[in-house]
């Protein structure tokens, strides 16, 4: 009688720990979900900076290609007003 009671206590036991594992591996789960999704949005706030980064990078090299133009055309009318 006593074999068949603690057979049961221990299958109840085992039970109860295989349910809070499962339970533990739930939260983990869930944890890591909302990571990978916190990640992601980290991930496409990087890539709209990046994204940024290279208009201004773009808007730079516009503007360096100006001054460059511009840098020119003042050396020349200096030139010419020099020969004058």
């Amino acid at each position: 009688m006593f074999s068949k009671e603690l057979a049961e206590l221990d299958k109840n036991t085992v039970q109860l720990m295989i349910d809070e594992m499962q339970d533990e591996l739930d939260e983990k789960n869930d944890i890591l979900a909302e990571m990978k999704i916190q990640i992601s949005e980290k991930d496409n706030a990087i890539s709209e900076i990046q994204t940024k980064l290279s208009e201004k990078d773009n808007t730079i090299s516009e503007k360096d290609h100006l001054i460059d133009e511009l840098t020119q055309k003042l050396q020349r009318l200096t030139e010419e007003l020099q020969n004058r």
